[in-house]
Formats: C-alpha cells, sequence, structure tokens
C-alpha cells in the first residue's frame, strides 16, 4: 500500500513525487513514455535546445552588423538533433536519479484507475493491481500542430516533436 500514487511523470507528477519522497512518504509513480512527460521529452525542453542552435547560426550568418566575421558558415542538421537528443537524456536520467534518490517506485506503463474502497484506491498497470490512500493525476499534455494553413502539406519541410 502506497501513501500516493501519481499517473504522470512530467514535470508536475516528478516533481510532487520527489517532494512526497523526501518527506518520507511511500509513493509510487506511473509513466506511460518516457520520464519528464511531453515538456522534457517533446515539446519545451527540445524544442528550446534546436531554437538554440537555429539562432546561433543565424548570429553567425549577421555577425557582421556586430563586426564578427565568419565564411562558409553552414549547419550540420544530424548534430543538431544529436545535441537535442543528449541534452534531453542528460535531464531524463536526472530526474530518474532523483525518484531513486527519494525512494519513489516508477512503473512504466499506462495506468487506469480501477476502483476505491476500503483497501484505499485501486491503480492498475501492466496487467498488475496497485494500491494507494491517495492518488495524484498529472497526465500534462501532448504535443500538436498548430492550425496554420499549409502547415501540414508542407511535409518535410516543417520539422515537429514527431
Amino acid at each position: 500500500m502506497f501513501d500516493l500514487m501519481i499517473i504522470g511523470g512530467g514535470p508536475a507528477g516528478y516533481v510532487a513525487a520527489e517532494r512526497a519522497g523526501h518527506k518520507g512518504l511511500k509513493v509510487l509513480l506511473f509513466e506511460k513514455k518516457a520520464m519528464g512527460g511531453v515538456c522534457l521529452n517533446e515539446g519545451c525542453i527540445p524544442t528550446k535546445t534546436m531554437l538554440y542552435s537555429a539562432k546561433t547560426y543565424e548570429n553567425a550568418l549577421h555577425g557582421d552588423k556586430y563586426g564578427v566575421f565568419a565564411d562558409n558558415v553552414r549547419f550540420d542538421y544530424g548534430k543538431i538533433v544529436g545535441r537535442k537528443n543528449k541534452v534531453v537524456r542528460k535531464l531524463v536520467l536526472g530526474v530518474e536519479s532523483k525518484m531513486k534518490a527519494n525512494h519513489v517506485t516508477v512503473v512504466e506503463g499506462e495506468a487506469k484507475i480501477r476502483d476505491r474502497s476500503t483497501d484505499g484506491i485501486e491503480v492498475g498497470c501492466n496487467e498488475e493491481s496497485y494500491y494507494g490512500a491517495n492518488l495524484l493525476i498529472c497526465t500534462g499534455s501532448e504535443a500538436s500542430v498548430p492550425p496554420i494553413p499549409g502547415l501540414i502539406e508542407a511535409g518535410d519541410i516543417v520539422v515537429t516533436n514527431r
């Protein structure tokens, strides 16, 4: 029996798990994809990391207006993606480390609330049942392509999180 079960390993879920574990609660965290959620793995962090590369490239192209000259400025998309992946992986490992340090049990899989009884709240995941006194739902969000005319038709020209 867990003191607290949390569905969702994004920023809200993992911070709640870390703090509850730090205070001595027996915590179980469910994450269906990757620790850190959409923000860390597909949204905020990867986007900002790749945007930084794009801004660096643009600054190098137009550095002459600041008295900085660079010949043959180019970019390597593979290295940009590689750097993004490295940044994301480092941050995911950091979150996983915090879960371990605070004795949080992590279960990878899609959690489903099954029942509430005198035994507590029952959550199912991977054909197993888990019981807890409290449940925190931190299911977060999913990235989407904004409804900009022509964006979907642009195909390979537009880079998304997928």
